[in-house]
């Protein structure tokens, strides 16, 4: 086999490695979470930690990689392959069965819980970002621009395999098998790279090329921060940190315009790596170049990047609410159901984020072709030239992800950050000036537009307007932190209100509008005999808290919510709208709210209740499997007191055959609600009737101008007893196979 040939296999071989780490990046988060909870904050760790060790990876691969001959860096290559491979194998049993269903629970901290999450996934990490370094390494080149060509081409592949990973591990891997047989298809790809590539070592030799000055291992003197390097670490840095901001950004942005389910997160993520590899390929067509040709590029590329970002956003808003063409995305963006037919995902899962992101992601992968051509002088450093760089920019990367969650999004703004990050091409139309690419002039005058294109960007509250479809802002309530983005639009008369979570309709305001809420907590209230402690996962509108707060008995409310921002933006509400029953739900002593994901903190705390119940959530968004699983409804069962009640929306049969899986005892209303319980349930209406028109609980619904007597009478109709019946184990929810969660099409979803 020729040399060439041997290359292209080897970068065959990456792709397919690629493919892997991005699959196991999706699910090993999604197992994770069961541990550390589904809140952003929680999320954030479990992606820092993933990078610490790609990062770690990266600078140790570089110096094993200087170190060896290309036989050897090869033969680490199948090693790494082999150990991600025995990781992943039993990865399942170790984030799964051990850390989240058997270890204890070792607190709370962010901290803890991030040093736990970082032990598990160094082994795995470490050896993904290992992999580039010693790759890089592999081949001996006689000329330097093969070297740096070679470097930005698996750099390419490796991505584009991450690209088509989320895509498919989405779409097809786990709709089809579930997260934990997904992993499998993750091990055999390791196990094809790590065998193809140790015959490849046995069939050819690989060292033909010889790269100039170099030796095949060895380096004589350890790695020095000369200037020049000095100065690329700064950018590599400054790379890192604004790529996984802006990733970030435009993430917040385009799940809220385009109301996001649980595959737009693949679909986003595809994007933003496609971009990136195809301008990586590009970049390694300019090595020919003259250095100053290359290095003037490269800086234009990195100016062009912010100021796109910014120059992308000012158009789309404009366009949006200005532009007769694009109305029907203003009316889209205002709404609050997700419209998932291919004519209109050909908009908002197409059109609409490439033209967001392309561009500038597409500039990125091609400034890292361009950089790795200007930087690689030095055959004997070219590993640890490539693995510091890389250490570097995930430093960056996760400098970036924390400084956005915990000081951007709370303290700043998007809008805000936006400007920031896009004045970040100041910089280099400074380096264009410096180093006479451009003229002083020239440079003033790009620099005074940059600044005037990001004051077009409208303040944080207008901008969100805007990206919620909304005109005025007196019909605007609105909180953006580190959680969520939390809205309530006023219809124009004023008298109504819709909570919106991260541009997706929650439910409606006054609650007397929206009995559905009232119902999924009055109902179960009415039926308990005694409820003195309650909770509900999930605040919205506070319609199901309100209609569980309604018996005097009650002593303790909890309330779990991940938006932490979300009561701040209903007390807002209540107070423009003179709203009193939210108000004295707010301030009512027997609710706490507890800003964490329910099913992390029910598990973790030694609290049985009378009630558990999660408020309505649409059986496709992203997670939603967390809340409609057997494993969570066997968590509430077991936190349940004697005769206590578990509550569940039931949108789908998936959903009903789940609950009656678990609960000995069932009380069904037509895909409504169902409620179950370790003990007989008792329907008993004059009870019920009683209760319902007790003093406390006429003006404690009467408040919200409800009434509560016909509105249980009504649904009461409906509500029945399910004997105990065999359940069709293939067509329930579990953790490791949320069926409904991934069940987008009509076709895969199960009928009642």
């Amino acid at each position: 086999m020729s040399s060439n040939r041997n290359r292209l296999f080897v970068l065959l071989l990456f792709f397919l490695s690629g493919f892997a780490a991005l699959l196991y990046q999706v699910v090993w988060q999604r197992l994770l979470v069961f541990y550390t909870g589904s809140d952003t904050v929680s999320i954030s760790l479990i992606v820092s930690a993933f990078m610490t060790g790609l990062g770690i990876g990266y600078l140790a691969g570089g110096r094993l990689a200087d170190r060896s001959a290309p036989p050897v860096n090869l033969r680490y290559f199948i090693g790494a392959e082999l150990g991600i491979m025995g990781f992943a194998a039993g990865s399942k049993w170790l984030l799964y069965d051990f850390l989240y269903a058997s270890a204890p629970p070792l607190g709370d901290s962010p901290i803890i819980l991030y040093a736990i999450v970082f032990g598990v996934l160094l082994v795995p990490t470490f050896l993904m970002g290992l992999s580039l370094p010693v790759l890089s390494r592999a081949f001996r080149f006689g000329e330097m621009d093969q070297q740096a060509r070679y470097i930005s081409l698996l750099y390419f592949i490796n991505t584009l395999g991450a690209s088509l990973g989320a895509l498919i591990t989405g779409f097809l891997l786990v709709r089809r098998l579930g997260f934990d047989q997904a992993i499998w298809v993750g091990a055999a790809l390791n196990g094809v790279c790590a065998a193809s590539a140790y015959l490849l070592s046995r069939q050819a030799s690989l060292s033909g090329e010889v790269l100039v000055g170099g030796s095949d291992a060895g380096p004589k003197v350890p790695l020095r921060l000369t200037p020049v390097l000095t100065i690329w670490s700064v950018q590599y840095f400054m790379s890192g940190l604004a790529a996984l901001s802006l990733e970030l950004i435009w993430f917040r942005i385009l799940e809220t315009l385009i109301k996001s389910v649980s595959l737009t997160f693949a679909v986003l993520l595809a994007i933003y790596l496609g971009s990136m590899a195809i301008g990586t390929v590009v970049g390694t067509r300019f090595g020919n170049r003259s250095a100053r040709w290359r290095e003037r590029l490269f800086l234009v590329c990195q100016l062009s990047l912010y100021a796109y970002t910014i120059l992308a956003l000012t158009a789309f808003l404009y366009g949006i609410a200005h532009w007769p063409v694009l109305r029907f995305l203003w009316d889209y963006f205002a709404s609050g159901e997700p419209v998932l037919t291919p004519r209109f995902s050909i908009f908002t899962y197409g059109l609409v984020p490439v033209f967001l992101l392309f561009l500038p992601t597409f500039l990125m992968g091609m400034s890292f072709a361009l950089s790795q051509s200007l930087l690689q002088d030095k055959p004997d450093e070219v590993g640890r030239r490539v693995g510091w760089l890389q250490f570097v920019n995930i430093a960056g990367s996760a400098v970036g992800a924390w400084g956005i969650t915990w000081v951007g999004f709370p303290l700043l703004g998007t809008a805000m950050l936006v400007r920031i990050i896009g004045c970040l091409g100041l910089v280099y139309i400074i380096v264009l000036a410096v180093r006479r690419h451009w003229s002083a002039g020239l440079a003033v005058v790009m620099a005074g537009a940059l600044v005037l294109v990001s004051l077009t960007i409208p303040d944080n509250a207008r901008f969100w307007q805007l990206m919620n479809g909304i005109e005025t802002p007196d019909q605007f309530v609105f909180d953006e932190n580190e959680s969520a983005v939390s809205v309530i639009k006023r219809s124009p008369d004023r008298k109504l209100g819709v909570v919106f979570v991260n541009g997706l309709g929650q439910s409606a305001l006054p609650y007397s509008t929206d009995e559905i809420h009232t119902l999924l907590g009055a109902l179960p209230l009415m039926i308990h005999p005694r409820p003195e402690r309650v909770a509900v996962i999930g605040l919205g509108s506070a319609g199901t808290v309100n209609g569980i707060a309604g018996r005097a008995e009650t002593q303790r409310i909890d309330c779990f919510e991940i938006a932490t921002n979300q009561a701040a933006v209903l007390a807002e509400y209540a107070e423009q709208a003179g709203d009193s029953a939210i108000q004295t739900l707010l301030h009512d002593e027997r609710l706490h709210l507890i800003f964490r994901d329910g099913r992390y903190a029910i598990r973790n705390q030694a609290i049985r209740y009378d009630i558990i119940e999660a408020d309505a959530l649409r059986p496709a968004s992203a997670y939603s499997g967390n809340v409609y699983s057997r494993e969570y409804f066997e968590l509430l069962r077991a936190k349940l007191k004697p005769g206590g009640l578990a509550v569940t929306w039931c949108p789908t049969a998936r959903v009903l055959n789940t609950f009656r899986s678990v609960f000995p005892y069932v009380a069904y209303c037509d895909k409504l609600l169902l409620i179950g319980s370790n003990q007989p349930i008792k329907l008993d209406w004059a009870a019920i009737r009683q209760r319902a028109g007790s003093v406390y609980s006429r003006q404690h619904y009467g408040r919200s101008g409800i009434q509560i007597e016909p509105l249980l009478a009504r649904y009461g109709h409906g509500m029945r007893l399910l004997p105990a019946t065999a359940t069709r184990t293939d067509e329930i929810n579990t953790d490791l196979f949320p069926k409904d969660e991934y069940s987008i099409r009509v076709n895969d979803r199960a009928r009642f």
